[in-house]
């Protein structure tokens, strides 16, 4: 056991998160498909997340003790979080699911622990190495994802399972095409990035960006495609002031996307059509004026129930109880984002809003200013980090933490997606200048 370092142990911890995790999500929505279970939701993955965290905590105090190092600006931003976090709880309107967070999402104060402690230790622990692995890891899972996606949209096969709401749209092992845009709009920008730098661009390279951009376009999720075109042209703007920009890349990544996002769109029929648009769009106007689950709807009642609960919040995943959802007596309670419905419900399904589509105004709610100061300072400092860097390495995961910042504006946090966020921010702050 002595030969067990810090890093070694944490970087099994990460891998059980950022590999078991989605795998036991994955397992126990097959295992419904398949009639095995009635609920996927009876195996809770968070689970990974729980035992972390005794782990995970017990690394960053011996690293504070063993190294005798000084702690440093983030090191409080970390107390900070979890003092405020604890806080939340004491203010909550359910403190259990506040701790062990709600069913379906399970994001309660725990969880969240786990995303602070990946991105501390990986602020202390972290180096080139890992940034490269890393980087790596993140896109595999991506192409794993993208090759799962192509079978739900391309093909007929009975064990493949889809999102029910739509069959249409690529869900990959997300369960959910917004958690799936997500993921693979940051691996799709970490790797764009690294060949807008490359002196030569490999056609292994070309084959992936093709793969997962392929998948985002059928995952039919508008915020993290419009964040990739977002990205895209910030990162020319930001390579070319740093010096290591490659002209004659940006042209033939363009022809790579414009011409993979026609085909696809020949391809499938469904991408973007024309009457599914306008159906949507219609939709959206209808739940707006009726008060229902568009997103600017539920900003708007977010920001009144911030205003009750400006300092401390409503709790972790507590969003629903403070939320203005029907109150029945009887019957299950499904979020607009519940990954499957099951036909076979013996009681009447509810449908409640159960998050803010917003990371940020979420994080409002869910612990006040007292927690969205600290965690808004954290972002800030991983920004201005990653734009003073003079790396190429930091420019890769850079790219990757704005993609996903962008789309979170308009997407929600998830724990089969989250952690790699996290760990991208502490490798980030774990490179010396």
């Amino acid at each position: 056991m002595e030969n067990i370092s810090n890093k070694k142990v944490l970087n099994i911890v990460t891998l059980c998160i950022v590999l078991i995790i989605p795998f036991l999500k994955f397992l126990s929505l097959n295992l419904q498909m398949f009639g095995v279970i009635n609920n996927y939701d009876s195996i809770n993955p968070a689970v990974i997340l729980y035992i972390s965290v005794p782990i995970l905590l017990f690394i960053y105090i011996k690293d504070i003790i063993c190294k005798k190092r000084k702690l440093d600006i983030f090191d409080y931003i970390f107390y900070a979080l979890l003092i405020s976090g604890s806080i939340s709880i004491l203010f909550s309107i359910d403190k259990s699911i506040a701790m062990l967070g709600k069913e379906f999402r399970h994001e309660g104060f725990l969880s969240v622990l786990s995303y602070y402690l990946l991105f501390i230790n990986y602020k202390t622990n972290g180096d080139n190495e890992d940034i490269n692995k890393f980087i790596k890891l993140v896109i595999i899972i991506g192409l794993i994802n993208a090759i799962y996606s192509i079978f739900q949209i391309y093909t007929d096969f009975n064990f493949i399972s889809r999102y029910n709401k739509d069959p249409y749209m690529a869900s990959g092992l997300c369960g959910n095409p917004n958690f799936f845009g997500s993921l693979i709009v940051t691996a799709l920008s970490l790797i764009i990035c690294k060949v807008l730098m490359d002196k030569k661009i490999s056609i292994k390279a070309i084959l992936i960006i093709i793969l997962l951009f392929i998948a985002l376009i059928n995952a039919q999720s508008t915020g993290p495609f419009l964040t990739l075109i977002l990205v895209f042209i910030l990162l020319i703007i930001f390579l070319r002031y740093k010096r290591e920009l490659v002209l004659k890349n940006v042209l033939v990544m363009m022809i790579i996307l414009v011409s993979t996002y026609i085909g696809t769109f020949c391809i499938n029929k469904y991408v973007f059509n024309i009457d599914r648009w306008e159906n949507g769009i219609s939709g959206l106007n209808e739940n707006l004026e009726t008060g229902g689950n568009g997103r600017l709807t539920i900003w708007k009642n977010s920001l009144e129930i911030i205003k009750h609960n400006s300092i401390t919040g409503v709790g972790f995943d507590n969003f629903y109880l403070a939320y203005p959802n029907p109150k029945p007596e009887t019957g299950t309670k499904l979020s607009i984002t519940d990954i499957l419905f099951s036909e076979k419900q013996e009681k009447k399904v509810y449908l409640i809003i159960d998050n803010a589509h917003n990371v940020y105004i979420h994080t409002l709610v869910s612990t006040g200013t007292l927690g969205f100061i600290p965690f808004v300072m954290l972002l800030f400092l991983t920004f201005v980090k990653g734009l003073k860097s003079k790396k190429k390495l930091l420019f890769i995961l850079f790219s990757g933490f704005v993609a996903y910042s962008i789309q979170a504006f308009a997407n929600i946090s998830v724990i089969q997606v989250a952690p790699i966020y996290y760990i991208i921010i502490g490798l980030i702050l774990s490179i010396k200048q």
